[in-house]
């Protein structure tokens, strides 16, 4: 390994590595636009300018290598007084809009211009720079020029990650710009990166355009749940609003590098729906009235006693890999308490390669966790109890995060119809208003994802942390808890707990594959389980 000096800091790294990189190994921080560690390096910003021991002028940090013996000053009054110089040119006709910015309060050349730069403008007034008309690149990214300092992150992003090369640039000095290739759009699946590649505010998401400034937000590392790779998202949440806003990637170079997919920054909006259920509902006749817990729970228990007396058999669970870990293990355990073997969950498949190393095929983000924990190995089991279920050898039916009528074939669903209304007793607990909700005697409002603690385990057997970033609304409730409360019913004494994390303590001890495993292990970007 090269040993260099940076900074009159001896340092040893690993070769490959560039100055900026070898830098913030010793914590020293090299302003930088257009670089990025995914991309090629183009050093065209000019920011990352460094004096080179021997070298008779100032060079850019992202495209010099280390190598041994090299002698590097990023604080010589040279290389500050290049870096000062830059910024200057780079603002030239850059507009004074930080107030109404979206990107206000966490852009790079904002906190580059007040560490890095001049401190004064040669230029008088904002009169004096050039004005050009802002547009959209596509229906969910707008462009504003007039901000655009030509890294071309998002044009290299287009050539080299997504491979769809839609974005270019034409024109010469302060007349060039982003546009989009004639006869393509900036349509494809992974485009919103480019809203997160931008070091200013010049490509913005129109979701969130005026919304809100920055700092207001709550922001919470969780993992995204639309699909089995596991993404690693950052949930920005506008308290003011009590609303999930924003979706981003957070990076984990193990599983989605610096991105994720359109589908996990965007389709966050359909659990924030009107429809949203918030309180117990029981039903009465023909006829639906909201409920306490307390009533609902009573109701569950005293009904679930009188058909395990009279049929035990007749007991069927079906549950779902949009469930965590935790949850899971809890539904498992409960099934075991009320001595009910028919049980069983949906699971998702993925085959091939993923689209864009992140898009899989399987829609469910613990579909690996289902079977890791028993609970089912394939969708042979739920085949099975749908069929007993319409054959209407079950009295009691408890499903849990999942509507039936979405994986049936639309031939059946007259008969699904008919045998969920035959039941004795169906509970549906769910974050949503389904339509096998519709037909339950009892209805338990759960969570969404980003509205709890737990773990998942994507497609390659990585278990991740997810955690909540908004409450539940009204009186709903994470399902695990749910779960404790109905469990605390039969036997209170297994169901003891107040955290998931000591239901995770417990699967370490008893599921071989999660062998030791806690919280604390997974840390914040996952651990993968044992094979």
């Amino acid at each position: 390994m090269p040993k260099l000096t940076i900074d009159g800091m001896g340092i040893e790294v690993e070769e490959g590595l560039n100055i900026i990189q070898a830098a913030s190994r010793v914590g020293i921080e090299i302003p930088h636009f257009c670089y990025h560690p995914a991309l090629s390096i183009v050093a065209q910003c000019r920011q990352c300018l460094v004096e080179i021991e021997g070298v008779p002028k100032v060079m850019p940090a992202c495209n010099i290598f280390v190598r041994e013996g090299l002698i590097v000053k990023t604080s010589s009054e040279i290389a500050i007084e290049a870096r000062k110089a830059t910024v200057e040119f780079t603002l030239i006709n850059h507009p004074l809009d930080c107030p109404i910015c979206d990107k206000g309060g966490e852009c790079p050349l904002q906190l580059t211009t007040f560490k890095h730069g001049p401190g004064y403008s040669r230029f008088e007034g904002p009169e004096e720079k050039k004005v050009r008309q802002k547009n959209y690149l596509s229906d969910r990214i707008v462009y504003d020029p007039n901000r655009c300092i030509m890294c071309t992150r998002c044009v290299r992003f287009t050539d080299e990650i997504s491979k769809t090369g839609e974005l270019g640039y034409n024109g010469r000095g302060f007349r060039k710009k982003i546009v989009v290739f004639p006869g393509k759009n900036l349509d494809n699946e992974i485009a919103g990166n480019v809203i997160d590649l931008c070091p200013v505010g010049a490509l913005l998401s129109k979701d969130t355009l005026h919304e809100e400034r920055v700092w207001y937000w709550k922001f919470t590392d969780s993992i995204c749940p639309l699909c089995s790779n596991g993404c690693n998202i950052t949930v920005g949440v506008d308290p003011r609003k009590g609303r999930v806003s924003r979706i981003r990637p957070r990076v984990n170079l193990e599983v989605n590098d610096y991105w994720i997919c359109d589908r996990g920054r965007y389709n966050f909006k359909p659990v924030q729906e009107d429809k949203r259920l918030k309180v117990p509902i029981i039903r009465r006749g023909e006829n639906f009235e909201i409920t306490t817990w307390d009533t609902a729970l009573d109701y569950l228990t005293t009904e679930i006693n009188v058909i395990l007396n009279e049929a035990p058999d007749s007991i069927a669970i079906i549950c779902s890999p949009m469930l965590t870990n935790e949850e899971l293990y809890l539904v498992h355990k409960l099934s075991q308490t009320l001595n009910v073997m028919n049980i069983t969950s949906a699971i998702g498949k993925h085959e091939g390669e993923k689209k864009f190393g992140l898009i899989s095929a399987d829609p469910f983000p613990n579909s690996k966790g289902v079977i890791d924990l028993g609970i089912a190995v394939d969708n042979t089991g739920l085949d099975q109890i749908i069929s007993h279920l319409i054959e209407g050898r079950f009295k009691a039916l408890y499903v849990l995060c999942l509507d039936l009528f979405q994986i049936i074939n639309d031939n059946e669903r007259a008969k699904l119809t008919e045998a969920l209304t035959r039941l004795s007793l169906l509970i549906v607990q769910h974050y949503k208003l389904t339509d096998t909700a519709k037909l339950a005697h009892l209805i338990l409002p759960g969570a969404t994802p980003y509205e709890k603690d737990g773990s998942l385990t994507n497609d390659e057997g990585r278990i991740q942390r997810i955690h909540q970033s908004i409450p539940p609304p009204g009186s709903a409730k994470q399902d695990w808890e749910i779960l404790k409360m109905i469990g605390n019913r039969f036997q209170k004494e297994s169901f003891n707990y107040s955290h998931p994390a000591q239901i995770m303590n417990e699967i370490g001890e008893r599921i071989p594959l999660f062998k030791g495993m806690n919280y604390e292990k997974i840390g914040t970007l996952g651990i993968n389980r044992l094979s």
